[in-house]
């Protein structure tokens, strides 16, 4: 949930007290499931560090009845952010007893309530009613110029939860093959006002030393209230290993000045392999040509034999070498 004081903008002062409904404005945005916790001691009780994992689940629906009561509720127990000043950001209450009851009603996996929170942001109105937003719905296999296959997020093997460095949930993708990532926007009725003309979302790549991600230079123009696609492809090289990379998605304005970004940004994580049968197939025919060039050196077979045996190796060398890396390279 978001909190904040009545005309809050950009660049104000943490408040000296507590938020209360009568003067701040609060948006219930997703819930989660608790994943686990991880306590680093400090020095002193009160200076520990706390780490939560969450898995996002839905969105919640700022008009839900359940919310205005969680509010008032946690406002009477003194339970809201800015109570105790020795935590400015994040606040982390409780359920009050007296909202047992409703518990069900605040957990949401509802992904197509987005746009309801989008609206309450721009409309009610907060700090971030003149920005840009938008999220990405999904990312598929391009088929035919359209999104075909989607490809979920899948959780990597060396994970170690609640330490926020060592976690990681990739998006699995092929060498040789293009995707489509689905970006949603929404612009509530009347926000078009304060929306710069020109918006758009820049796509660049992280961690990317292989240069295996080829991205479209031109930024995705931004279109309220439409689901768009931004095209990229995978490209391939000789390596057999899964290689980690990942893309970075960020609005961008004409003639933005302010320190903080004028609208939504997120980044997305890869884990690029070949597809198994080129891999296997690839292999096999690298051992074959191998086999047969030392045969040649240990048994000298005739002339024509051996003429015939070393063009074979060198055919299997090569429709290796295309299976591993869509490159032909005899000679080298």
């Amino acid at each position: 949930m978001y909190g904040e004081k009545q005309g809050f903008t950009h660049g104000d002062r943490d408040p000296n007290t507590m938020l209360t409904v009568a003067d701040s404005v609060f948006i219930p945005t997703r819930s989660a499931e608790l994943v686990g916790v991880a306590v680093v001691p400090g020095a002193e009780t009160a200076d520990d560090v706390v780490y939560l994992h969450l898995k996002l689940k839905g969105f919640i629906r700022p008009d839900t009845a359940a919310v205005r009561s969680l509010v008032a509720a946690l406002e009477a127990a003194n339970s809201l952010p800015f109570g105790d000043k020795r935590t400015q950001y994040v606040w982390i209450s409780l359920l009050p007893p007296a909202m047992a009851a409703h518990a069900a009603e605040l957990v949401s996996d509802d992904q197509e309530a987005w746009p309801t929170v989008v609206d309450a942001f721009v409309l009610t109105p907060t700090q971030f009613e003149k920005d840009v937003f938008w999220r990405v719905r999904g990312l598929f296999e391009e088929q035919d110029g359209a999104p075909a296959n989607e490809v979920h997020l899948i959780d990597r093997g060396t994970n170690e939860r609640v330490h926020p460095d060592r976690y990681r949930r990739d998006y699995p993708l092929m060498e040789a093959k293009r995707y489509l990532v689905t970006i949603q926007t929404h612009s509530p009725e009347a926000h078009g006002v304060n929306m710069q003309a020109g918006s758009t979302i820049a796509m660049t790549s992280e961690d990317d030393d292989q240069a295996l991600l080829k991205l479209a230079s031109d930024p995705l123009q931004i279109v309220p209230n439409q689901v768009a696609s931004k095209r990229f492809s995978i490209s391939t090289d000789s390596a057999i290993d899964t290689r980690f990379t990942g893309i970075h998605l960020e609005t961008q304005v004409p003639d933005h000045t302010s320190t903080y970004p004028p609208g939504s940004e997120c980044s997305l994580t890869f884990s690029i392999c070949k597809d198994r049968w080129r891999l296997l197939f690839g292999i096999i025919l690298v051992l074959l040509a191998t086999g047969i060039t030392g045969y040649i050196a240990g048994a000298k077979p005739d002339g024509w034999t051996s003429a015939v045996l070393a063009v074979s190796a060198a055919l299997f060398l090569a429709i290796a070498g295309w299976l591993l890396s869509r490159q032909f390279k005899i000679g080298k």
